[in-house]
Order: C-alpha cells, then structure tokens, then sequence
C-alpha cells in the first residue's frame, strides 16, 4: 500500500470525523431550496410526466445517464426509475438501459426486450444475478421494453443489458466461460468441440467457493486460458461473424472479457474465502488485507469498462442509462466503514465505477443520487436504519417535501452551504440500508433526487 494512499486516507478521515458531528446548515438549506427543488411523484401514481421536466435539463446534452438507488429491495426508486426510463425513451432519445445485474446471462435479457426470444417470468428471473429477478419492478420494465420494441423499427428500439461481473462473491465465473463455449458449438463445431475439453477443469474451478484456496500455478493456469479464449475468439472475428452475426460475437466476446473481469476479481481473494459458504459468514473487515481490498475496486473497473462497452455500441443511437446502487455511480471515492466508530468498521476508501466513467466521458456523463429519509413495513430483520441527524438524508428531509429533485450544480460556490455538501457526512448503505457510509454530496453526484418514505418490494 503506498504512503500515498495513506496519507490521502488519513486526511479523508480526519475530515469525515469532523463532518461528521457538525451540525447541518438546515436554515441557509431551507432557504436556498425553495427556490432550487423540484416536486417529483416517485412512483406509478400519475401518467403526467410534467414533473420530470426539471430531469430533462440536469440531464441537458450527457449521453449517458448513471441513476442510483439508495438500497437494493425498495419499490419507489424501481417505480421511479421505470418512469423516467419510459419518460427518456419518448422524448430524450434513451436507447440502452444498463443494469446492475450479471453481463453473461443478461444477453437473455437483451434477446428478450428485442422479441428474439420468449421467457416465462420464472426463465426471467433466474436470468438477474443478485436476487434482482425476485424484483417485480424489472419484470415491468422488461415488459414495458418488449412491448415498446414491438411497434417501433429497429432505429428505435431500446436495448437492455447487464454490466456487473458473472460471479464476483458468487460461485458463478463459469458462466461466461461455458456461454462462449456454446456460442462456438453454433459457429465453429470443430474449434468448440476441442476447446470444451481444455476448458473442462478451468468450468470446474472457476468459482468463488474454489479458485481462491488454489495454487498460484493453477490460478495462473486459469488465467492464461481464459486470455487465449478472448484471443481466440478475436483471432477468429471474420469467420465468426460469417457464421452468425456481428451482434452475436459482440456479445460472445465480451462474455470471454467478462471472465477476465471475473478472473481479475478472483484473484484477490484470500484462500480462506473459500472455506465460508455464504459471503456473510466470512468476518470480512477483521481479515481484510491489502490486495483483498482491492476487490472493490475490480469490480467496479470492470462495471465501468462495460458501461463504456454499451457506449461505444450505442452512442450513434441515443442516450444510455445506467443504473445501479448509489455507491457504484458516484463519481468520489467512496468511504466505507465509520471514522467516528473505527475500531467497529475501519474506514476504507475505493474508486467507483462512476470515478472510472466521469474520468472517460467527462461532461458527457450526468449521475442523479437518490436518497431516503424514512422506511416504512420493511420487516425488521431489512428495516433500514434511521438518518443520522447531523447526515445527508436528515438535512434533505429538512426541505418538508415528499419527493423532490436538486441540481448541486446550483449550489453557492462558496460559503457554509457549499463548504457542507462539499464535505463527506453519514448516509446510508450499502446494499440493505442496514449500514453506514461516509459521503460528499457535491463531489458525488450531479443532482439528488429525495423521497421522504421507501417501502419494500412487494415480494420483500
């Protein structure tokens, strides 16, 4: 670890700590924001989409639109989310929606929103990582897109994807292996059926609960094969493309880049992660080490690289919405863990994808926060925690309105106001709302978008 990253550490710490216990500028937030919020409805309960307006100027000319959520499993920011999706798609020119979710099994997905296959909602489901299938919320959102799709010419359909790794924590990096296998027993018989016997082991292995307790030779065994797969199959582009279609070895290849992600990601586990059979029986932060933390970080490079991937591919159709949990589109370091408690939860610090993304598509990329202040009918067991009242969501609970958006690029340039959201205070996350992280809203988000009370999924 370098004296660098420490010294950067240690400084962020100090000034979270102190963020920390300062009271909110609730007065001077107040008065600045009557004139600056804008009322949304963040669920299904209007067909006038009059209020997304102010949306569509915060969006203003990016190309790719990042849109978080405050905690995985709530129905307002789903139900949000599908109306500003439908909303884009009718008059901002949206034509790619991007999704925390596996990018192997989400080619299901893509075929599914385009008519070119037919699922059950069970086949659905299964084809989300993440329990994100169990969600009715994205089935309505692959319905509405297959629907939409149905009645316009190709210029104008809406593609979906996944851009999350196949397997990360999960005993799933095989998947991305075993897809381009199949895609090659379609296109090149005789190349597939040589190359499924030498990926036999590498199927085998390649997993969460197995690859870290491996020798370094065999990891790096591993490693080299799935790069002679993605060299493999970039040596064969021309004949490939003959045999199926340019759309197809898009998605084959970047299924065999998927595996790199995977393997990248793997590779910085510690042996002993093998031995837990569920993530969170595993004491994670008291046996933390340099080179695991920086599983966080891989993951979220190669979120970005694949974000960056739907880019290039849809660009010259319109825009691209990218959506995913709050901390993985902000585009500050994110701090994990509580500097006011440190012997509880060290902090630690990692670049997002968001950081990746803004540093590849500068002004091109606009990312909208979304925080909560209160959650209500949760079971205890996934009742989110209250706002901490010197934090964020208690000081934009401040402002009295149920749903709202702010653009913080209207913030005062200077002075206590500025100074405050400049500075990193304690939000909730990560997945559940059931923990604490630190956050700097100014240098986090472009705008926030406020709903007062989120409620479970229905199937929560």
């Amino acid at each position: 670890m370098s004296t660098n990253w420490l010294v950067s550490l240690a400084l962020m710490t100090s000034t979270a700590v102190a963020a920390a216990g300062q009271e909110p500028p609730t007065k001077l937030f107040q008065e600045w924001s009557r004139g600056h919020i804008h009322s949304l409805d963040s669920g299904d309960r209007t067909s006038n989409d009059s209020d997304l307006e102010s949306v569509r100027n915060i969006i203003g000319n990016a190309q790719v639109i990042a849109l978080g959520e405050p905690l995985h499993g709530a129905h307002e920011p789903l139900a949000l989310r599908n109306r500003l999706i439908r909303y884009a798609v009718n008059r901002l020119n949206l034509r790619a929606v991007a999704l925390e979710t596996d990018l192997t099994y989400s080619q299901r997905l893509y075929n599914y929103v385009l008519g070119k296959n037919a699922e059950t909602d069970s086949a659905l489901k299964d084809a989300f990582t993440l329990g994100f299938g169990e969600y009715p919320e994205n089935l309505a959102l692959l319905h509405w897109l297959r629907e939409h799709n149905a009645t316009e010419p190709a210029e104008r359909q809406v593609h979906l994807y996944g851009v999350d790794l196949s397997g990360q924590f999960y005993p799933y990096a095989f998947r991305s292996v075993e897809a381009v296998l199949r895609f090659l027993e379609r296109t090149d018989p005789a190349l597939s059926g040589d190359l499924r016997k030498q990926y036999a082991e590498v199927i085998s292995e390649f997993r969460s609960d197995k690859y870290p307790k491996l020798q370094q030779a065999n990891k790096n065994a591993i490693t080299g094969k799935i790069q002679d797969l993605v060299a493999i199959l970039r040596r064969e582009r021309l004949s490939l493309i003959g045999t199926s279609s340019k759309d197809e070895y898009d998605w084959a290849l970047r299924q065999a880049i998927n595996a790199a992600q995977d393997d990248a990601f793997l590779r910085s586990l510690p042996a002993e992660f093998g031995d837990a059979e569920h993530i969170h029986e595993l004491p994670y932060l008291a046996k933390r080490n340099e080179q695991w933390e920086h599983n966080h970080e891989m993951r979220e490079v190669a979120m970005a690289s694949n974000v960056d991937w739907v880019y290039q591919r849809e660009r010259e159709r319109g825009k691209i919405l990218f959506f995913a949990h709050d901390v993985h589109v902000q585009t500050d370091v994110a701090m994990f863990g509580s500097p006011m408690h440190p012997q509880i939860w060290p902090v630690q610090q990692s670049q997002m994808a968001g950081n990746f993304l803004r540093s590849v598509l500068g002004s091109r990329f606009v990312v909208i926060g979304i925080h909560f202040a209160n959650g209500r009918d949760f079971p205890p067991s996934d009742e989110p925690l209250r706002p901490d009242t010197n934090g964020i969501d208690a000081l934009l609970a401040s402002a009295s309105e149920p749903e709202y958006i702010i653009d913080l690029r209207e913030l005062p340039s200077s002075g206590p106001l500025h100074e405050w959201f400049n500075a990193p205070h304690e939000t909730r996350g990560l997945g559940s709302g059931k923990e604490t992280r630190m956050e700097a809203p100014l240098k986090a988000y472009d705008a926030i978008l406020f709903i007062d009370i989120i409620t479970p999924t229905p199937t929560r």
